[in-house]
């Protein structure tokens, strides 16, 4: 989630030169989907936001996708959420696709993240990724934390993970991965995610998280004590405390470094994590592109409507709230430079 009214060039910039690559949800503070009523937070003002999202995303190189929702459906009484979730991805592509038109901009690809819930994957997986392309969501994004402390492909749940998401035929890959129950962290998951028997399925994954926060999965912590002397409440003198505490604990934290902006300390978490991925840089993968290419090209002529999914018959794939005609006509008349 970002914020679409501020410059992100300077940070998009420093994450490119470091060959770091960006997803972000198209939702804001304000205007997401609500999964309690998710028909009614489809509304034009929620929809230009996603535009602007968009706008702003579309001209770093590194972004890599987008997200038209984020555990939007959590447990089988929000399923209905599901045809809206689509509709926010039929609108990003139609407006993406005029946008490209008119003045060349990126076309992203548009993705979604599922919940912990493993007998509802299938089923949202393949109502949001089956049938029209021009509606459909082009990768798949889950939060996992199945591996906890030693572990192995068949205890942590792996293997039944795979199974169940072994035709999927698009990206999909492990935004959140890393239960903190050991510490530090060994991250030995990492290694069995770009195995070859995983990322058959799996396009890589995500460790959570970078920074230190209040949840304890940090892998690094940034301590400036300017930003204390600001602020010098009780709270802010605990969490500075707690800070220095932990940058001092040699079972917590692996190396300091001074830098412009504070002192960062390297947590034993973010090393073995480094180890473990590095070690993966020679696991020879292979990859049959030719049989996901056709079974990405059966997903898109799937009949949906011959399908009888959970929330129907009461909720359907909402009409579009935006007014096409009015966007069509300024794209024609002097490129697209006014929303709705």
């Amino acid at each position: 989630m970002i914020d679409d009214t501020k410059r992100h060039g300077q940070a998009m910039k420093l994450l490119e030169e470091a060959g770091m690559y960006v997803f972000t949800s198209v939702a804001t503070v304000f205007n997401s989907i609500n999964r309690a009523e998710p028909y009614k937070s489809y509304r034009r003002s929620a929809i230009k936001e996603y535009f602007q999202t968009m706008n702003v995303m579309a001209q770093y190189p590194n972004t890599l996708g987008l997200l038209a929702g984020n555990s939007v459906i959590n447990g089988p009484g929000n399923q209905r959420a599901a045809p809206v979730i689509r509709a926010v991805v039929r609108d990003l592509k139609r407006y993406m696709k005029l946008h490209n038109e008119a003045n060349g901009q990126r076309i992203l690809p548009i993705g979604y993240t599922s919940a912990t819930i493993e007998h509802l994957d299938t089923t949202v997986l393949d109502f949001l990724s089956q049938g029209d392309p021009a509606s459909s969501i082009d990768f798949w994004t889950c939060n996992r934390y199945m591996w906890a402390g030693p572990s192995n492909y068949q205890i942590s749940g792996y293997d039944q993970l795979v199974a169940r998401l072994q035709g999927a035929a698009l990206p999909i890959i492990m935004s959140e991965y890393g239960v903190n129950i050991q510490k530090p962290r060994q991250f030995e998951e990492t290694a069995a995610l770009y195995s070859p028997a995983i990322s058959q399925v799996f396009s890589g994954g995500c460790a959570y998280e970078f920074w230190e926060s209040r949840n304890g999965y940090g892998l690094v912590e940034l301590f400036n004590q300017e930003q204390y002397r600001v602020k010098p409440t009780w709270t802010a003198e605990q969490r500075r405390d707690k800070a220095l505490a932990r940058a001092d604990d040699s079972r917590k934290t692996a190396e300091k470094r001074h830098t412009e902006r504070g002192r960062l300390s390297i947590f034993h978490d973010f090393v073995n994590y480094r180890a473990n991925l590095d070690a993966t840089r020679n696991i020879d993968h292979n990859w049959e592109g030719d049989i996901m290419e056709r079974e990405a090209a059966a997903r898109g002529n799937v009949d949906r409507l011959q399908r009888k999914w959970a929330w129907e018959p009461e909720y359907q794939i909402p009409d579009t709230v935006v007014d096409w005609t009015e966007i069509e006509d300024l794209v024609n008349r002097r490129g697209l430079t006014y929303l709705m």
